[in-house]
This record gives C-alpha cells, structure tokens and sequence, in this order.
C-alpha cells in the first residue's frame, strides 16, 4: 500500500558512485525534479512492476527486516547516498 507523501520516512542506503553521478546528471540536464523525487519515482515503478508479477501487492512482513547491511564484500565504488 503506498503511502501519502505527508507520511515520508528516510533511509540511508550505499549504491554504486558511478549510479549516483548518473542519478545527478538525469537530474541536473532534466532540471524538473529534485533527486528525491526521481528515486521516488523510481522505485513505485519498481514495486509495482514487482507486484504485477507476483499477481497482487505482497502481503505486510510478519517480522521485522534484519537491521544493517548484509555480510559480503563491499564494492570499493559504492557509498552512502545523500538525497539533495
């Protein structure tokens, strides 16, 4: 179920440096929207598109998601992203 946007939460997360430069530059030359607003965009498409798959929206988590990043190998381009 989406949520109203007076109802906005943050996350940090790592992507790829290159990905966020890119992200930067679709903002920048499109000039229409600040970088939150195309990663929200962004990742509704996503949901839902994952949700057509799967035939119906998923059902709400029966416990908590583990805090933290998963165990692995952190690749040496990637870094916290900032939303500006």
């Amino acid at each position: 179920m989406p949520s109203r946007p007076s109802q906005k939460q943050k996350i940090t997360f790592s992507l790829p440096a290159s990905l966020i430069e890119r992200l930067r530059n679709a903002v920048y030359w499109t000039g229409n929207r600040p970088l939150a607003g195309l990663v929200e965009e962004a990742l509704e498409a996503l949901v839902t598109e994952m949700e057509e798959v799967n035939r119906e929206v998923f059902p709400p988590r029966l416990s908590p998601l583990k805090a933290g990043r998963r165990q692995g190998k952190r690749a040496s381009g990637d870094r916290a992203i900032g939303i500006q």
